[in-house]
């Protein structure tokens, strides 16, 4: 199995149209929707019997601000699933332990990651 040598790039957001509009420019400087991830803390979706639901990554569709499930992977949630996915998107277990545990400790609500991020398209603070 390839390792990536390039750690994807990662950011915090309120689940707001300022994430929406990052993703717009990210569309329009040329990234796919498989480049670019969205994932949104659930804490209803912290326990234990919730691995066990027909998908092991829930896609949430409903309430999608500006459309953002057509523009980016969408996944919707518990702390635990998140960072299994964000080990899965090339970041050690220590970085998506410490993403969730921001996550959970501040207003924020969800993660972008894009993969091979370029050029100052969004603001990276």
């Amino acid at each position: 199995m390839a390792v990536n040598a390039t750690k994807p790039f990662v950011k915090l957001y309120k689940y707001d149209q300022e994430l929406a509009s990052d993703i717009q420019a990210l569309n329009s400087s040329g990234y796919s929707r498989d480049d670019i991830y969205v994932l949104k803390w659930n804490p209803d979706k912290n326990h234990s019997n919730q691995r066990d639901n027909y998908y092991k990554y829930s896609k949430h569709f409903e309430d999608a601000v500006g459309h953002i499930d057509s523009k980016a992977q969408f996944f919707d949630n518990g702390g635990k699933e998140l960072r299994t996915k964000l080990e899965h998107l090339g970041l050690d277990k220590d970085e998506a332990s410490a993403l969730v545990r921001e996550l959970e400790e501040t207003d924020k609500t969800c993660i972008l990651v894009v993969r091979e991020l370029r050029d100052n398209i969004i603001d990276l603070t």
